[in-house]
């Protein structure tokens, strides 16, 4: 692995870790300062939120990252700028009309969405909108010139500010910590995360070499990602995004929807945090990938699911054993019934994040139709599922079409990607790291029963970073590439400790 590889590497983990950690501290803070009944309401407007985001860029930022890595890579730096120009400009024009969409909605329907909010509150939602919408498309950016620092110096700024905020808002110090008063600070987080990455990403500008008109070639594959992945992405949002908030609080009840949301951040926080950290560099990887040919793309599709699954399968069999710990440890006696969710979403949100590979390999790949009516297929199997289930179940209902989708969707997706590549998974050496998993996780099952919240999570941490390394080796998890590459690291360590 090169210098680049390995530099690129640790910025984009810190990048992960620093945003997803703090976030979900911050909603931890939030959900014990809210209670469940309010944070369901304020996790439903966030929600709204970060759709109207998502909607925004519509197929405009996995576009920028696909295009400007594969410009790059073949050292066209003039048609980068140009590229770059046009797809701030498209975006800027949907951004506007999101921000009316929304603002219709926020008029028409704000007493059903949230009863006794106040009104100013809403317009600092869609302030957030306008301002989150950009803050995206320039991480877009830098993650397409591989500019992996300075996505880590705009997550390290931004996630530590709105932390400090949250935090101080938490102890009530400062004003009361009411709904309102997180709304302002989301707001404010909003506006910090925009200047960062604004001037991060103002460091290769635009202007110098951004008139004129795209080869004609790459200017009809643009205008193809962009139609056919703009609607993959609105529709992929409303299949994998939390949903069951609008679900729980329209036909059950607000305290489920709280429930819900912080049992989902911590599955979805906890999942992005361990295999997120190599799911974030998927699409660039695979970009060049496919540029060089000879069936790159294809090994390293392989290669990175069964490195997920190595970092999924443990977060799945600690949740299982450990789940009253964290919830009671985290968010207290008044969430008490998130942890079955917690359970449930841990398996849910580990098979979205193995599902990934699959995805970039796919987009990178030219084959957004493909992928873009398996994501209109399960996306209606998703709100039909989620609805028709939350009415007859309430909570258990919205968490069981959760975890069916998403495995589904998860299987669907990879077979996709194994045909195109003509290539298929180790399934025998995926079960085997599943084995691996569940050898720790039996071991823990006293000592859960035994220990309380802070003594039994960290006993569990201690067994399972002792033993699943062993029964991943015990059971040959790895392949000998993968091995051979950690012994050279040991080796390269012991030799280092020797010569100090």
């Amino acid at each position: 692995m090169s210098r680049r590889a390995l530099s690129d590497t640790a910025y984009s983990s810190f990048a992960v870790y620093i945003e997803y950690l703090f976030g979900l501290i911050a909603s931890i803070l939030t959900a014990r300062a809210l209670l469940p009944n309010d944070m369901g309401v304020y996790s439903l407007l966030i929600w709204l939120v970060a759709n109207g985001v998502i909607v925004a860029n519509a197929g405009i930022t996995l576009g920028a990252i696909k295009f400007i890595a594969e410009l790059r890579g073949a050292g066209h730096e003039d048609d980068t700028a140009r590229l770059v120009r046009r797809l701030r400009g498209m975006q800027r024009t949907m951004l506007a009309i999101v921000v009316v969409a929304l603002a219709l909605v926020f008029l028409c329907f704000h007493g059903h969405l949230a009863p006794g909010v106040p009104p100013w509150t809403f317009a600092l939602l869609l302030g957030s909108v306008a301002l989150r919408a950009p803050y995206m498309f320039n991480i877009a950016v830098l993650k397409g010139r591989q500019d992996f620092k300075s996505t880590a110096v705009v997550a390290g700024l931004g996630a530590g500010t709105n932390l400090a905020m949250i935090a101080l808002l938490w102890s009530g110090k400062v004003v009361p910590a009411t709904l309102p008063a997180f709304v302002v600070v989301y707001a404010l987080s909003s506006l910090v995360f925009f200047i960062v990455s604004h001037r991060r990403a103002m460091r290769f500008p635009e202007g110098a070499h951004g008139d004129g008109a795209l080869p004609p070639e790459l200017e009809a594959r643009i205008r193809h990602h962009l139609r056919v992945a703009g609607l993959t992405t609105v529709l992929g949002a409303l299949g994998t995004s939390e949903i069951e908030l609008l679900a729980l609080n329209v036909l059950s009840d607000s305290a489920h929807a709280g429930l819900f949301k912080v049992a989902n951040a911590l599955a979805g926080g906890v999942a992005l945090l361990v295999p997120g950290v190599l799911s974030a560099q998927l699409l660039p990887m695979m970009a060049r990938a496919h540029g060089s040919g000879g069936g790159e793309a294809a090994r390293r599709f392989v290669a990175m699911t069964v490195w997920l699954w190595i970092l999924g399968a443990p977060l799945i069999a600690a949740g299982s054993v450990f789940a009253d710990h964290a919830v009671g440890l985290l968010y207290g006696p008044a969430y008490a019934d998130a942890a079955p969710v917690l359970v449930a979403l841990l398996v849910a949100r580990t098979a979205l994040v193995l599902g990934q590979g699959a995805t970039a390999y796919l987009l990178s790949a030219d084959r957004q139709t493909a992928l873009m009516r398996l994501t209109l297929v399960f996306t209606v199997l998703r709100v039909v599922g989620v609805f028709g289930a939350t009415w007859a179940w309430g909570l258990p209902g919205a968490v069981s079409a959760t975890v069916v989708l998403s495995l589904l969707a998860t299987l669907a997706t990879g077979r996709l990607a194994m045909r195109d590549a003509a290539t298929s998974l180790p399934w025998a050496r995926l079960l085997r790291i599943a084995a691996a998993a569940a050898v720790p996780a039996a071991v823990c099952i006293p000592l859960a029963q035994r220990l309380g919240p802070l003594t039994g999570l960290l006993a569990g941490t201690a067994v399972f970073a002792l033993l699943y390394p062993i029964c991943a080796w015990w059971f040959r998890c790895l392949s000998d590439e993968d091995a051979g590459y950690l012994r050279a690291l040991a080796a390269r360590w012991r030799a280092r400790r020797g010569a100090a």
